[in-house]
């Protein structure tokens, strides 16, 4: 992970990140069509049970309802904002009607006591709009300016290219965000 936390921030950041997987917007039951990881041109409308075993726990039983479109999830960096905490994270999923386009979100996550709270989920659009593969993404540090924005750099390649292009996205804690080609 690029971003750079200090201990404090890693010490809460990573068992937050263990509870945050119980969000009921990734594990949506029986509503989400699933297909193969990989790409399948056909998704299915119900994917293959999962083996259980009576120690798979609920952290296990969590991550076995997740659709298999859910390519990428990552915790990318903490926001603050009105005296509330949190991290984001960022999901990517391939869309069950076009296996070759993706979808990206950003969500915000607040600590609470006990678990942690799914504040909002923001889906940047244009990604989904251009087509192409989402090869990379990175996170940047937070300026001393904008401390709980998030800065995420993009490698896509064009459906019709060969060579990946760099993009910028730039969110707000209020859910506000540019995107475009980088300009650095």
């Amino acid at each position: 992970m690029a971003l750079k936390m200090g201990m404090q921030g890693r010490l809460w950041a990573v068992p937050l990140a263990l509870v945050l997987l119980s969000s009921s917007a990734l594990a949506q039951e029986g509503t989400a069509q699933t297909g193969d990881a990989a790409g399948s041109s056909t998704p299915s409308a119900t994917a293959a049970p999962a083996s259980s075993s009576s120690d798979e726990g609920q952290a296990g039983s969590m991550i076995s309802g997740l659709s298999p479109l859910i390519e990428d999830v990552q915790i990318v960096g903490p926001w603050d904002q009105d005296g509330t905490k949190g991290v984001w994270r960022t999901v990517m999923a391939r869309d069950p009607a076009d296996p070759s386009r993706s979808h990206f979100f950003l969500q915000q996550i607040a600590g609470a006591e006990g678990g942690a709270t799914l504040v909002k989920t923001i889906e940047i659009t244009e990604i989904g709009e251009m087509g192409g593969a989402v090869v990379g993404y990175r996170a940047d540090e937070p300026s001393s300016d904008e401390p709980s924005g998030l800065s995420l750099f993009f490698e896509i390649v064009p459906r019709d290219g060969e060579i990946s292009e760099t993009y910028e996205l730039h969110v707000q804690p209020d859910g506000s965000y540019d995107f475009g080609f980088a300009t650095n």
